[in-house]
Protein backbone atom coordinates (compact mmCIF):
# COMPACT_ATOMS: atom_id res chain seq x y z
CA UNK A 1 0.00 0.00 0.00
CA UNK A 2 1.42 3.34 -0.72
CA UNK A 3 1.78 6.59 1.36
CA UNK A 4 -1.34 8.04 -0.25
CA UNK A 5 -3.59 5.13 0.73
CA UNK A 6 -2.60 4.78 3.98
CA UNK A 7 -3.31 8.45 4.50
CA UNK A 8 -6.63 8.51 3.24
CA UNK A 9 -7.28 5.42 5.57
CA UNK A 10 -5.85 7.13 8.78
CA UNK A 11 -8.28 10.22 7.42
CA UNK A 12 -11.27 8.12 7.18
CA UNK A 13 -10.95 6.02 10.57
CA UNK A 14 -9.74 9.71 12.16
CA UNK A 15 -12.99 10.99 11.34
CA UNK A 16 -15.44 8.24 12.25
CA UNK A 17 -13.21 9.05 15.85
CA UNK A 18 -14.25 12.65 15.73
CA UNK A 19 -17.73 12.12 14.05
CA UNK A 20 -19.25 9.69 16.66
CA UNK A 21 -17.53 11.86 19.37
CA UNK A 22 -19.57 14.81 18.42
CA UNK A 23 -22.63 13.03 17.67
CA UNK A 24 -23.27 11.40 20.85
CA UNK A 25 -20.33 12.40 23.66
CA UNK A 26 -20.77 9.32 26.66
CA UNK A 27 -20.06 10.72 30.04
CA UNK A 28 -16.16 11.65 30.54
CA UNK A 29 -15.79 8.90 33.39
CA UNK A 30 -16.65 6.29 30.39
CA UNK A 31 -14.40 7.80 28.61
CA UNK A 32 -11.09 7.72 30.98
CA UNK A 33 -12.78 4.00 31.58
CA UNK A 34 -12.21 3.52 27.52
CA UNK A 35 -8.57 4.83 27.48
CA UNK A 36 -6.26 2.10 28.83
CA UNK A 37 -2.48 2.69 29.63
CA UNK A 38 0.35 -0.14 30.18
CA UNK A 39 4.09 -0.36 30.37
CA UNK A 40 6.11 -3.32 31.09
CA UNK A 41 9.69 -3.80 31.51
CA UNK A 42 11.50 -7.49 30.17
CA UNK A 43 15.36 -8.54 31.16
CA UNK A 44 16.52 -11.58 29.11
CA UNK A 45 19.17 -13.55 29.30
CA UNK A 46 20.00 -15.76 25.88
CA UNK A 47 23.17 -17.97 25.69
CA UNK A 48 22.81 -17.99 21.60
CA UNK A 49 22.07 -14.48 20.57
CA UNK A 50 22.87 -14.98 17.01
CA UNK A 51 21.39 -18.63 16.68
CA UNK A 52 24.79 -20.26 15.62
CA UNK A 53 25.73 -24.08 15.50
CA UNK A 54 28.08 -25.34 17.59
CA UNK A 55 30.74 -25.32 14.69
CA UNK A 56 30.09 -21.79 14.38
CA UNK A 57 32.42 -19.27 16.47
CA UNK A 58 31.29 -16.07 15.21
CA UNK A 59 29.03 -13.89 13.28
CA UNK A 60 30.60 -11.78 10.63
CA UNK A 61 33.38 -11.05 13.35
CA UNK A 62 30.76 -9.09 14.94
CA UNK A 63 30.19 -10.99 18.30
CA UNK A 64 33.61 -10.72 19.42
CA UNK A 65 33.97 -13.62 21.19
CA UNK A 66 30.18 -13.31 22.56
CA UNK A 67 28.09 -16.00 21.89
CA UNK A 68 25.53 -14.26 24.66
CA UNK A 69 24.31 -11.28 25.86
CA UNK A 70 21.56 -9.69 28.24
CA UNK A 71 18.97 -7.89 26.92
CA UNK A 72 16.31 -5.31 28.22
CA UNK A 73 13.19 -4.90 26.84
CA UNK A 74 11.03 -1.22 27.60
CA UNK A 75 7.27 -1.24 26.45
CA UNK A 76 5.03 1.45 26.49
CA UNK A 77 0.98 1.88 25.08
CA UNK A 78 -2.25 3.14 25.21
CA UNK A 79 -5.25 1.40 23.84
CA UNK A 80 -8.53 3.08 23.30
CA UNK A 81 -12.26 1.05 23.31
CA UNK A 82 -15.52 2.56 23.09
CA UNK A 83 -19.01 2.10 22.10
CA UNK A 84 -20.75 5.11 20.34
CA UNK A 85 -24.23 3.92 19.76
CA UNK A 86 -24.01 1.33 16.90
CA UNK A 87 -20.23 2.25 16.01
CA UNK A 88 -17.00 0.39 17.94
CA UNK A 89 -13.70 2.57 18.12
CA UNK A 90 -10.69 0.81 18.43
CA UNK A 91 -7.20 2.37 18.65
CA UNK A 92 -3.80 0.77 19.79
CA UNK A 93 -0.30 2.40 19.93
CA UNK A 94 2.54 1.31 21.36
CA UNK A 95 6.55 1.63 20.84
CA UNK A 96 9.27 -1.14 22.41
CA UNK A 97 12.96 -0.04 23.02
CA UNK A 98 15.27 -2.72 23.24
CA UNK A 99 18.79 -2.24 25.09
CA UNK A 100 21.46 -4.92 24.45
CA UNK A 101 24.24 -4.82 27.13
CA UNK A 102 27.38 -6.33 24.93
CA UNK A 103 26.14 -6.30 21.13
CA UNK A 104 24.89 -2.38 21.31
CA UNK A 105 24.72 -1.87 18.03
CA UNK A 106 21.40 -4.20 17.50
CA UNK A 107 19.66 -1.74 19.99
CA UNK A 108 16.36 -0.96 18.10
CA UNK A 109 12.86 1.09 18.76
CA UNK A 110 9.75 -0.82 17.26
CA UNK A 111 6.18 0.93 17.04
CA UNK A 112 2.86 -0.39 15.91
CA UNK A 113 -0.49 0.75 15.67
CA UNK A 114 -4.06 -0.38 15.05
CA UNK A 115 -7.17 1.44 14.25
CA UNK A 116 -10.41 -0.28 13.77
CA UNK A 117 -14.08 0.84 13.41
CA UNK A 118 -16.87 -1.60 14.08
CA UNK A 119 -19.75 -0.35 12.21
CA UNK A 120 -23.43 -1.04 12.01
CA UNK A 121 -25.98 0.90 9.82
CA UNK A 122 -29.63 -0.20 10.26
CA UNK A 123 -30.83 -3.80 11.48
CA UNK A 124 -29.15 -5.13 8.28
CA UNK A 125 -25.78 -3.54 7.67
CA UNK A 126 -22.64 -4.28 9.73
CA UNK A 127 -18.87 -4.42 8.88
CA UNK A 128 -15.15 -3.26 9.79
CA UNK A 129 -12.92 -1.08 8.42
CA UNK A 130 -9.32 -0.89 10.44
CA UNK A 131 -5.52 -0.02 9.23
CA UNK A 132 -2.58 -1.53 11.26
CA UNK A 133 1.22 -1.30 11.02
CA UNK A 134 4.24 -2.90 12.93
CA UNK A 135 8.17 -2.96 13.15
CA UNK A 136 10.00 -6.38 14.92
CA UNK A 137 13.29 -7.43 15.14
CA UNK A 138 13.45 -10.59 12.97
CA UNK A 139 15.28 -13.29 15.27
CA UNK A 140 18.93 -14.47 14.06
CA UNK A 141 16.87 -17.70 13.29
CA UNK A 142 15.07 -16.36 10.13
CA UNK A 143 17.55 -13.60 9.22
CA UNK A 144 20.26 -15.92 8.79
CA UNK A 145 24.20 -14.40 9.21
CA UNK A 146 24.68 -11.55 11.63
CA UNK A 147 22.41 -8.89 9.93
CA UNK A 148 20.23 -6.90 11.99
CA UNK A 149 16.69 -7.06 9.86
CA UNK A 150 13.74 -5.03 11.05
CA UNK A 151 10.58 -5.57 9.04
CA UNK A 152 7.67 -3.47 9.01
CA UNK A 153 4.12 -4.62 8.12
CA UNK A 154 1.03 -2.44 7.08
CA UNK A 155 -2.30 -4.00 6.73
CA UNK A 156 -5.68 -2.56 5.69
CA UNK A 157 -8.68 -4.06 5.58
CA UNK A 158 -12.61 -3.58 5.22
CA UNK A 159 -15.61 -5.42 4.89
CA UNK A 160 -19.55 -5.27 5.05
CA UNK A 161 -21.86 -8.18 5.89
CA UNK A 162 -25.62 -8.18 4.99
CA UNK A 163 -27.97 -9.96 7.47
CA UNK A 164 -30.78 -11.32 5.79
CA UNK A 165 -31.85 -13.24 8.55
CA UNK A 166 -31.19 -12.29 12.83
CA UNK A 167 -28.40 -15.60 12.75
CA UNK A 168 -27.08 -15.59 9.12
CA UNK A 169 -25.44 -12.40 7.23
CA UNK A 170 -23.57 -12.69 3.45
CA UNK A 171 -20.48 -10.20 2.78
CA UNK A 172 -17.49 -9.22 1.08
CA UNK A 173 -14.53 -7.85 2.46
CA UNK A 174 -10.77 -7.39 1.46
CA UNK A 175 -7.12 -6.43 2.60
CA UNK A 176 -3.76 -5.34 1.69
CA UNK A 177 -1.07 -6.29 2.98
CA UNK A 178 2.42 -4.52 2.54
CA UNK A 179 6.09 -6.29 3.95
CA UNK A 180 9.22 -4.17 3.76
CA UNK A 181 12.26 -3.45 5.79
CA UNK A 182 13.91 -1.09 7.20
CA UNK A 183 16.79 1.18 5.30
CA UNK A 184 16.18 -0.86 2.03
CA UNK A 185 17.74 -3.99 3.82
CA UNK A 186 15.97 -6.63 2.15
CA UNK A 187 14.90 -5.28 -1.50
CA UNK A 188 14.07 -8.87 -3.01
CA UNK A 189 12.01 -9.86 0.22
CA UNK A 190 9.57 -6.77 -0.52
CA UNK A 191 6.09 -7.52 -1.09
CA UNK A 192 2.12 -6.58 -1.72
CA UNK A 193 -0.50 -9.20 -1.53
CA UNK A 194 -3.95 -8.65 -2.04
CA UNK A 195 -6.91 -10.32 -1.01
CA UNK A 196 -10.31 -10.73 -1.11
CA UNK A 197 -13.00 -12.76 0.48
CA UNK A 198 -16.93 -13.73 -0.28
CA UNK A 199 -18.56 -15.12 3.39
CA UNK A 200 -21.12 -16.78 4.61
CA UNK A 201 -21.65 -16.09 7.86
CA UNK A 202 -24.19 -18.01 10.56
CA UNK A 203 -24.11 -16.65 14.05
CA UNK A 204 -26.87 -17.43 16.83
CA UNK A 205 -28.00 -15.92 19.62
CA UNK A 206 -25.25 -18.19 21.80
CA UNK A 207 -22.89 -15.74 20.62
CA UNK A 208 -20.80 -19.01 18.64
CA UNK A 209 -20.02 -17.97 14.95
CA UNK A 210 -18.97 -19.84 11.86
CA UNK A 211 -17.85 -18.19 8.78
CA UNK A 212 -17.54 -20.12 5.18
CA UNK A 213 -15.02 -17.88 2.90
CA UNK A 214 -14.23 -18.15 -0.75
CA UNK A 215 -10.63 -16.07 -0.64
CA UNK A 216 -8.58 -15.23 -3.87
CA UNK A 217 -4.98 -13.65 -2.48
CA UNK A 218 -2.75 -11.90 -5.36
CA UNK A 219 1.04 -10.92 -4.23
CA UNK A 220 4.31 -9.57 -5.72
CA UNK A 221 7.82 -9.59 -4.78
CA UNK A 222 8.16 -6.24 -7.17
CA UNK A 223 12.21 -6.03 -6.88
CA UNK A 224 12.65 -9.51 -8.52
CA UNK A 225 13.14 -10.35 -11.26
CA UNK A 226 10.71 -11.75 -14.09
CA UNK A 227 12.41 -15.45 -15.59
CA UNK A 228 12.36 -18.72 -14.50
CA UNK A 229 12.59 -20.19 -10.98
CA UNK A 230 12.21 -16.80 -10.01
CA UNK A 231 9.33 -16.35 -6.98
CA UNK A 232 8.00 -13.25 -8.21
CA UNK A 233 4.27 -13.43 -8.43
CA UNK A 234 1.85 -15.79 -6.66
CA UNK A 235 -2.51 -16.60 -6.76
CA UNK A 236 -3.51 -18.43 -3.86
CA UNK A 237 -7.11 -19.40 -3.71
CA UNK A 238 -8.79 -20.91 -0.43
CA UNK A 239 -12.19 -22.15 0.69
CA UNK A 240 -12.09 -22.51 4.62
CA UNK A 241 -14.53 -22.80 8.00
CA UNK A 242 -13.69 -20.19 10.29
CA UNK A 243 -15.23 -19.05 13.71
CA UNK A 244 -15.12 -19.30 17.61
CA UNK A 245 -17.31 -21.81 19.38
CA UNK A 246 -18.11 -23.09 23.17
CA UNK A 247 -18.10 -26.37 22.42
CA UNK A 248 -18.63 -27.17 26.33
CA UNK A 249 -19.14 -25.32 29.45
CA UNK A 250 -15.68 -25.86 29.78
CA UNK A 251 -14.24 -25.73 25.96
CA UNK A 252 -14.06 -23.38 23.27
CA UNK A 253 -12.46 -23.99 20.13
CA UNK A 254 -11.39 -21.25 17.33
CA UNK A 255 -9.62 -20.57 13.98
CA UNK A 256 -10.29 -22.06 10.70
CA UNK A 257 -9.36 -24.96 8.24
CA UNK A 258 -9.53 -25.19 4.94
CA UNK A 259 -8.08 -26.14 1.68
CA UNK A 260 -5.20 -24.04 -0.13
CA UNK A 261 -3.70 -23.93 -3.22
CA UNK A 262 -0.93 -21.76 -3.92
CA UNK A 263 0.44 -21.45 -7.91
CA UNK A 264 3.73 -19.38 -8.40
CA UNK A 265 3.82 -17.67 -12.32
CA UNK A 266 7.49 -18.25 -12.46
CA UNK A 267 8.46 -21.75 -10.56
CA UNK A 268 5.64 -24.32 -10.50
CA UNK A 269 8.16 -26.48 -8.64
CA UNK A 270 6.86 -24.03 -5.36
CA UNK A 271 3.23 -24.49 -6.57
CA UNK A 272 1.43 -25.61 -3.50
CA UNK A 273 -2.30 -27.82 -2.54
CA UNK A 274 -3.30 -29.28 0.02
CA UNK A 275 -5.00 -28.87 3.53
CA UNK A 276 -4.56 -25.76 5.81
CA UNK A 277 -5.50 -24.28 9.29
CA UNK A 278 -5.27 -22.84 12.18
CA UNK A 279 -6.99 -24.06 15.61
CA UNK A 280 -6.53 -23.21 19.10
CA UNK A 281 -8.40 -24.82 22.07
CA UNK A 282 -8.77 -23.40 25.12
CA UNK A 283 -9.84 -26.41 28.16
CA UNK A 284 -10.41 -25.55 31.79
CA UNK A 285 -10.91 -29.20 33.44
CA UNK A 286 -11.06 -27.59 36.78
CA UNK A 287 -10.56 -24.43 39.03
CA UNK A 288 -7.18 -24.66 39.11
CA UNK A 289 -6.33 -25.82 35.35
CA UNK A 290 -5.66 -24.52 32.19
CA UNK A 291 -5.11 -26.11 29.20
CA UNK A 292 -4.51 -24.63 25.62
CA UNK A 293 -3.28 -26.23 22.86
CA UNK A 294 -3.12 -24.96 19.18
CA UNK A 295 -2.21 -26.06 16.01
CA UNK A 296 -1.00 -24.22 12.79
CA UNK A 297 -0.47 -25.75 8.91
CA UNK A 298 0.27 -22.89 7.05
CA UNK A 299 2.16 -21.51 3.68
CA UNK A 300 3.16 -18.21 3.68
CA UNK A 301 1.59 -16.83 6.62
CA UNK A 302 1.89 -13.19 7.98
CA UNK A 303 3.83 -13.99 10.68
CA UNK A 304 6.10 -16.01 9.33
CA UNK A 305 9.27 -13.81 8.81
CA UNK A 306 10.99 -16.30 6.17
CA UNK A 307 10.27 -17.97 3.17
CA UNK A 308 6.93 -17.72 1.75
CA UNK A 309 6.84 -21.11 -0.29
CA UNK A 310 7.60 -22.47 2.94
CA UNK A 311 4.71 -24.63 4.48
CA UNK A 312 4.78 -24.34 8.38
CA UNK A 313 3.80 -26.84 10.71
CA UNK A 314 3.15 -26.13 14.64
CA UNK A 315 1.78 -27.41 17.80
CA UNK A 316 2.07 -25.92 20.76
CA UNK A 317 0.40 -26.79 24.11
CA UNK A 318 0.26 -24.42 27.24
CA UNK A 319 -0.54 -26.47 30.74
CA UNK A 320 -1.10 -24.01 33.60
CA UNK A 321 -1.57 -24.51 37.36
CA UNK A 322 -3.48 -21.85 38.81
CA UNK A 323 -1.54 -22.18 42.56
CA UNK A 324 -3.84 -19.59 44.38
CA UNK A 325 -5.73 -16.48 43.65
CA UNK A 326 -2.07 -14.66 42.77
CA UNK A 327 0.18 -17.74 41.54
CA UNK A 328 0.27 -19.70 38.57
CA UNK A 329 2.70 -21.62 37.42
CA UNK A 330 2.73 -22.78 33.34
CA UNK A 331 4.41 -24.58 31.04
CA UNK A 332 5.42 -24.82 27.01
CA UNK A 333 6.10 -27.52 24.49
CA UNK A 334 6.03 -26.90 21.39
CA UNK A 335 7.68 -28.17 17.75
CA UNK A 336 7.58 -26.26 14.38
CA UNK A 337 8.66 -27.81 10.94
CA UNK A 338 9.13 -25.26 8.42
CA UNK A 339 9.07 -27.58 5.10
CA UNK A 340 10.61 -26.17 1.98
CA UNK A 341 9.04 -26.90 -1.10
CA UNK A 342 10.92 -27.35 -4.04
CA UNK A 343 14.53 -27.32 -5.62
CA UNK A 344 17.03 -27.52 -3.52
CA UNK A 345 18.83 -24.65 -3.32
CA UNK A 346 22.21 -26.73 -3.99
CA UNK A 347 22.11 -28.19 -7.48
CA UNK A 348 24.16 -30.55 -5.92
CA UNK A 349 21.45 -31.93 -3.99
CA UNK A 350 18.20 -32.27 -5.93
CA UNK A 351 15.38 -33.33 -4.76
CA UNK A 352 16.86 -33.87 -1.65
CA UNK A 353 14.70 -33.22 1.75
CA UNK A 354 14.31 -29.71 2.37
CA UNK A 355 12.90 -29.15 6.42
CA UNK A 356 14.02 -27.48 9.74
CA UNK A 357 12.24 -28.70 12.85
CA UNK A 358 12.82 -26.27 15.91
CA UNK A 359 11.60 -28.12 19.51
CA UNK A 360 11.31 -25.48 22.65
CA UNK A 361 9.80 -25.97 25.74
CA UNK A 362 9.86 -23.77 29.18
CA UNK A 363 8.43 -23.04 32.39
CA UNK A 364 7.05 -19.73 33.84
CA UNK A 365 5.84 -18.92 37.33
CA UNK A 366 3.61 -15.81 37.06
CA UNK A 367 2.57 -13.90 40.47
CA UNK A 368 -0.51 -11.48 40.24
CA UNK A 369 -0.33 -9.11 43.19
CA UNK A 370 -3.38 -6.61 41.80
CA UNK A 371 -5.69 -6.36 38.73
CA UNK A 372 -3.49 -3.91 37.07
CA UNK A 373 0.28 -5.79 37.66
CA UNK A 374 1.83 -8.88 37.15
CA UNK A 375 5.31 -10.42 37.47
CA UNK A 376 6.73 -13.17 35.35
CA UNK A 377 9.78 -15.37 35.57
CA UNK A 378 10.77 -18.12 32.81
CA UNK A 379 12.94 -20.26 31.43
CA UNK A 380 12.93 -21.93 27.99
CA UNK A 381 15.20 -24.26 25.92
CA UNK A 382 15.10 -24.12 22.31
CA UNK A 383 16.94 -26.37 19.42
CA UNK A 384 16.81 -26.74 15.78
CA UNK A 385 17.68 -29.38 13.23
CA UNK A 386 18.28 -28.83 9.87
CA UNK A 387 17.93 -31.58 7.26
CA UNK A 388 19.48 -29.67 4.36
CA UNK A 389 22.24 -27.44 5.88
CA UNK A 390 24.18 -28.69 9.36
CA UNK A 391 24.86 -24.81 9.76
CA UNK A 392 21.51 -24.15 10.55
CA UNK A 393 21.06 -26.19 13.80
CA UNK A 394 21.04 -24.54 16.76
CA UNK A 395 21.07 -24.93 20.40
CA UNK A 396 19.64 -22.07 22.89
CA UNK A 397 18.80 -21.06 26.47
CA UNK A 398 16.64 -18.12 27.04
CA UNK A 399 15.89 -16.88 30.79
CA UNK A 400 13.49 -14.03 31.29
CA UNK A 401 12.26 -11.36 33.81
CA UNK A 402 9.03 -9.47 33.26
CA UNK A 403 6.41 -7.03 34.41
CA UNK A 404 3.90 -5.41 33.41
CA UNK A 405 1.90 -2.73 34.89
CA UNK A 406 -1.66 -1.34 33.46
CA UNK A 407 -3.83 1.66 34.58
Amino acid sequence: MNNKKQNVLAVLVGGAVTFFGVQGTPAFAEEIDALKFSVSQTFSRDTNLYRLSDDESDAGGRMRGKRSDTVAITRAGANFDQEYGRQGIHVGLAASRAFYREHTDLNNTSPDARLRWDWRVGDHWSGVLGYSYSESFVGFEDAGGDERVMRRLARANGGANYWFHPDWAIGVSASNVRNTYRDDQRPLDEYDAREANLNLTYRPATGNRIVFSLRNENGEYSEREKNAGSLREWQQRDARFSGEWQLTGVTKMSGYIGYSQREYEYASDRDFRGMTGSLALHWVPTSKAIVDLSWRREVGADHDAAANYAVTHNWTLRPTWVVTDKVRLGATLKTTKRDYRGTAPDASLPGAARYDRTRSYGLNLQYIPAAFFDLTLGIQREKRDSKWDDRRDYDAQTTWLSGNFTF
